[in-house]
């Protein structure tokens, strides 16, 4: 499939298999659902979020692994999270998968994935403090060439994995915070417990540009870029991502991932 040709109509339950996954694949999931329900819907079909989520789980079947992001930042906001209450910010998609008796939650209360298949167990058992720490589903991305598919949406809106890759460089401009809350576990039982995030000096301005790394990931053939029914659907091994993305947050002062309103070199001196 030519990763720039526009093609004829797929319906959205073929596109797991049109974007070539197969059988085994670990799978980071993100989408804009409501571009994929409109498309649909123009095509006479009727859209269903648990049908697109079907989908993939056929084609890469339950020797394969699917997370879905489901993000919440009532901790780090409120002092509060409740692991089987609590929805997500990161839209429908992930709110369908916390719904499903399939799935199951990780535990991070503020980065936390629905995750169904082989992997589930073992990334559900994690127990990071650090959102983005070498203990984390982020890590396990890294570690198990885990491919992020994006559909109707793009790197800058959801390639949260670069924030890991950032945090193994140990950049200037982030630093460790530390929240504490009320955490509502799965049996009900409350604890109060504190968690890590690497927040940014905000006064160093930082403006995310993520689109410019998922360029060069394009040019080196480590992600691909599609157009099905109209929508940018983004495919990206995250493996193959780390070392290009962490190169540049490492050594070359960030300049394919951020703009800053000061000037780099007095960031990293």
């Amino acid at each position: 499939m030519n990763g720039n040709r526009k093609e004829e109509y797929v319906p959205y339950t073929d596109i797991a298999g049109t974007v070539g996954i197969s059988r085994g694949d670990r799978i980071y999931l993100s989408s804009d659902v409501l571009a994929l329900a409109w498309t649909a819907k123009y095509h006479g079909e009727c859209f269903s979020v648990d049908k697109l989520i079907d989908s993939f789980q056929k084609q890469i079947t339950e020797d394969g692994t699917l997370l879905i992001p489901t993000f919440h930042f009532d901790f780090s906001n409120k002092g509060v999270y409740d692991y089987t209450n609590t929805p997500c910010t990161t839209g429908a998609l992930g709110n369908a998968a916390l719904k499903r008796q399939d799935f199951k939650r990780t535990a991070h209360p503020m980065h936390s994935f629905c995750v169904w298949g082989k992997d589930q167990a073992l990334l559900c058992a994690m127990c990071n403090n650090n959102s983005f720490g070498s203990d984390s589903p982020f890590a396990y991305m890294h570690q198990h060439n885990v491919v992020q598919i994006m559909l109707g949406t793009d790197y800058q809106r959801s390639m949260t994995f670069v924030h890991y890759a950032e945090a193994m460089a140990k950049v200037p401009y982030r630093f460790s915070k530390q929240f504490t809350g009320t955490y509502i576990a799965q049996d009900g039982t409350e604890s109060v417990r504190t968690y890590e995030y690497p927040a940014r000096y905000l006064e160093l301005g930082s403006t995310e540009q993520f689109n410019r790394i998922g360029q060069i990931l394009e040019e080196k053939g480590i992600a691909q870029s599609f157009q099905i029914n109209g929508i940018s659907v983004k495919k990206v091994s995250l493996s193959a991502s780390y070392p290009v993305i962490y190169e540049d947050a490492a050594y070359h002062m960030c300049k394919n991932l951020y703009d800053f309103a000061v000037e780099r070199k007095l960031i990293w001196k």
